[in-house]
């Protein structure tokens, strides 16, 4: 049994709760039956993500509009690829990959030009904080290349 008393009109604050429960049943006889639960109160959260590579690492400053594929893990449905801090509209494919349209308005709108570089990363945001437990972040940075 768990118990919580607080002043009233505060809300108790969100904690992570991992609990574990043994349980042991005598059958008839002397055989008996052990288990072992876990429960982890950190299922929902999201966790930080983390890119490992872009396709393509080199993009054309003026040309056709290029998809950009962003590698790595822990990717959520409400991540997004950051084009130097800005967000651009993502497309999530799965929790290892993420896409977007790089086009000439996106280099014009954003920053970067024919010979230079821009900061890729990925930021997550979680549905709520819950002490102990991950709540997104962001990624670190590669570089994307601009002919």
């Amino acid at each position: 049994m768990l118990s919580c008393i607080s002043d009233p009109g505060k809300p108790l604050p969100s904690v992570r709760i991992v609990c574990v429960v043994a349980l042991t049943l005598l059958l008839s006889g002397w055989t008996t039956c052990s288990a072992m639960f876990a429960f982890n109160s950190c299922e929902s959260s999201t966790p930080q993500p983390q890119i490992t590579s872009l396709s393509p690492a080199t993009i054309p400053g003026n040309a056709e509009p290029t998809v950009l594929s962003v590698n790595g893990s822990n990717f959520a449905a409400q991540s997004q690829i950051m084009w130097n801090g800005t967000a651009l509209p993502t497309m999530f494919i799965n929790s290892r990959l993420l896409q977007t349209t790089i086009t000439e308005q996106t280099v014009a709108s954003f920053g970067g030009s024919a010979g230079s570089t821009v900061q890729i990363s990925v930021m997550s945001t979680g549905p709520a904080t819950v002490a102990g437990c991950p709540n997104g972040g962001s990624s670190s940075t590669l570089v994307l290349v601009i002919n």
